[in-house]
């Protein structure tokens, strides 16, 4: 049976465990800015490369955080095909498939796509799992961000792994019941996997009414002011990387402004969208 993980913290004692949680916050938000300036994806591999390099430094194996983001990864790929098909009558056409010809803008808007959900994702998830649910709270309470606002991102920080857990046992139950979901068309194989939504769509609302129980028990009062036992400080290390941050984004931003980073049809590097 699956175990329940609490959280997708890892542990460890790596560089960017012992970062300020605000600034791996807001490596989320650089992250997200840097890749949104450029729409060509030699440019937007920079911030790929930043990601690689965040993995390394948080002691993760890049196996480990693929196969924790592996929905988004399919969600990439699938808006790559699309895009493809939908510019599919723009652009220099490349090769045909299947009748269709695939032409290099939709190659490349596609693929930029692709790398703004799965380098978010992966971002997001690098961070989560090199930080303590708690530090991620406190994190976002030294941003300003409401109390109500960083208790709803740690349960669901939370409840995420928690349900993915439910989710295999649910389906190593159904598979010791001769359920075989790999077996059948695809009407076929989308009705067996109905069989897990009703208990899984249960056992999520059990959790939360018992989370809710709990939280009342204890009087929470979200607008109450609050104190902590850890008070947050930036070190020498996090000012230098926000520095970093800060002069990578303005420089993305003024070599956009002069016409670099974006997508044109026949050019790798041209007019923007």
């Amino acid at each position: 049976m699956a175990s329940i993980r609490l959280s997708y913290y890892e542990g460890g004692d790596s560089f960017l465990v012992r970062l300020d949680p605000r600034v791996k916050l807001l490596y989320i938000l650089w992250v997200f800015a840097m890749i949104m300036v450029f729409s060509h994806p030699l440019y937007q591999s920079f911030t790929m490369v930043t990601l690689l390099l965040a993995a390394y430094l948080g002691g993760l194996s890049v196996w480990s955080v693929i196969k924790a983001g592996r929905f988004g990864v399919y969600v990439g790929l699938a808006s790559w095909a699309l895009w493809i098909i939908f510019l599919r009558g723009e652009g220099v056409a490349l090769f045909k498939l299947g009748g269709w010809p695939v032409t290099d803008l939709g190659v490349m808007v596609g693929l930029s796509v692709a790398l703004r959900v799965t380098s978010v994702l992966f971002a997001f998830l690098v961070v989560a799992m090199t930080t303590p649910t708690r530090d991620i709270i406190l994190g976002l309470y030294g941003l300003r961000v409401s109390v109500v606002f960083s208790m709803v991102v740690g349960i669901i920080l939370r409840l995420i792994p928690q349900l993915q857990a439910e989710h295999a046992t649910i389906i190593e139950a159904q598979k010791s019941r001769a359920t075989e979901f790999e077996k059948g068309g695809l009407i076929t194989r989308f009705r067996k996997h109905t069989s897990y939504v009703i208990p899984l769509a249960l056992r999520a609302l059990k959790i939360v009414s018992d989370l809710s129980i709990a939280m009342e028990s204890r009087a929470f009062d979200p607008y109450a002011k609050r104190t902590f036992g850890r008070e947050l400080r930036l070190h020498v290390v996090d000012k230098v990387i926000l520095a970093l941050m800060a002069v990578a984004l303005l420089g993305g931003i003024i070599m956009r402004v002069t016409g670099l980073g974006g997508v044109a049809s026949g050019m790798l590097v041209g007019r923007g969208q």
